[in-house]
């Protein structure tokens, strides 16, 4: 028994080591890091320790201020960003592009107003803003984003350094160690004048401009358009890091408040700024009830009572049914009139006519038989073959039938009289009591 087994736990024992050959193979050609810097792949998330991750620069800012906090804002900036009246504290955002929604960017230019800095680097800023930002343009100069040119290295250089920081850097971006060509970004120099105090902090090949602060109210804003500068791969390179530690020394004493959510794609950004009306919002009396909690509530009431009342009032309503009067059958009434007009007048011809009508009129509907008058001369012609199937079908005898064409044919070519008008109504009569 065990030497039959032998075979089998020998190709057991092969396959095995084939798969772990061939797993150290695949795993010794893989890259030992991932060189990339897109959103998907977390590139510039602070828990990235990838060459474009941002872990080295979250725990140097750890460190940074002693005896002060870095805090990390996971859910909304409008909620975790505090109203600090101290103005010593920092809010930090490092990625591609970041998107805030209104409420959050309001409460971020609260937090810079109250005398607080806001540091975003970035390939990208919103529109909506760099609007309050850049409230008043420099002449001929609407914002436009940042500009950007192509190519593997980027000299920059820092403007009157707050630390021992100087001379030029030397950036790349690199792909497993190898320079690749890249966008590096800057601020136009048309977005900078004399008449206004946003100021130059550093540049980007001596000439193009790519750290800059904006005051507003108290505080400031401190922009950089190259967050390649702060990825682990520049800290980790000694030629490069004391220009991180340039740009970060701009950033007063006090606490860090690291936005870890507002991170989005640089594309996705772009498309919502080119979406965007880009001209500065028009005050109105809406936007101040919209921006106090108490009275947008009141108004959001307001609009719901005012949308439910419209649809209610605006379902179709049954229309008031009429009461109609009773049908009633007045061509006796009528019959009765013409008869007594005439008997009163002596017109015993006319009542003979109105007689001779009804009666064909009834043998029309009742037999579906019908008989020609005249309405000049009043005749009546009905032939044989009429009388005999009025006689067929009423089952009245055609003599009789016969004898009632008779009278009115009399009653037509004479003046009648009474007696005549009588007799043509009774036989009339008797045909009725008699037909089926």
């Amino acid at each position: 028994m065990s030497s039959k087994r032998t075979p089998l736990f020998i190709a057991a024992l092969a396959v095995v080591l084939l798969a772990g050959l061939f797993y150290y193979t695949y795993q010794s050609g893989k890259p030992k890091f991932d060189w990339s810097d897109s959103w998907s792949k977390d590139a510039y998330k602070e828990t990235n320790a990838e060459p474009y991750g941002t872990q080295v620069v979250h725990r140097l800012l750890e460190k940074y201020f002693p005896e002060k906090k870095l805090t990390d804002i996971q859910k909304n900036i409008a909620e975790e960003l505090p109203l600090d009246s101290t103005g010593s504290s920092n809010y930090v955002f490092v990625g591609e592009a970041l998107y805030m929604d209104s409420l959050s960017t309001e409460r971020l230019l609260q937090f810079v107003q109250a005398g607080n800095t806001a540091f975003l680097a970035s390939k990208t800023v919103p529109f909506d803003l760099m609007f309050k930002m850049y409230y008043h343009e420099c002449p001929e100069a609407e914002w436009n984003d940042y500009s950007s040119y192509f190519d593997t290295t980027a000299r920059m250089t820092l403007r009157e350094p707050k630390s021992a920081t100087d001379g030029s850097f030397i950036f790349h971006y690199a792909r497993q160690n190898q320079p690749q060509p890249y966008n590096w970004h800057f601020i136009g120099g048309q977005y900078f004048c004399d008449s206004l105090p946003h100021h130059p902090l550093g540049y980007l090949n001596d000439s193009l401009i790519n750290f800059a602060r904006y005051p507003f109210g108290k505080g400031h804003f401190l922009l950089h358009t190259n967050p390649l500068v702060f990825s682990n791969y520049s800290l980790l390179r000694a030629e490069t890091r004391p220009y991180v530690e340039g740009v970060l020394s701009w950033l007063p004493e006090g606490n860090i408040y690291w936005d870890a959510v507002s991170r989005v794609p640089e594309a996705i950004a772009r498309r919502r700024n080119r979406s965007a009306a880009r001209t500065l919002d028009e005050e109105h009396p809406l936007t101040y009830i919209l921006k106090q909690p108490s009275l947008a509530w009141a108004w959001y009431l307001l609009a719901g009572l005012a949308v439910t009342w419209l649809f209610f009032r605006a379902k179709r309503r049954q229309r008031i049914i009429p009461v109609l009067p009773k049908n009633e059958n007045s061509s006796y009434e009528f019959i009765s009139t013409i008869a007594n007009l005439h008997f009163k007048e002596k017109n015993y011809q006319g009542l003979c006519i109105q007689s001779m009508k009804l009666f064909i009129t009834q043998v029309r509907e009742r037999y579906n038989l019908l008989a020609h008058l005249e309405p000049e001369t009043l005749k009546l012609h009905v032939d044989s073959d009429f009388l005999r199937r009025l006689a067929a079908v009423s089952e009245v005898p055609e003599s009789q039938i016969r004898d009632i064409f008779t009278q009115y044919t009399a009653t037509v070519q004479y003046q009648p009289t009474e007696e005549m008008m009588v007799n043509l109504h009774l036989a009339m009569e008797q045909f009725w009591k008699k037909a089926r």
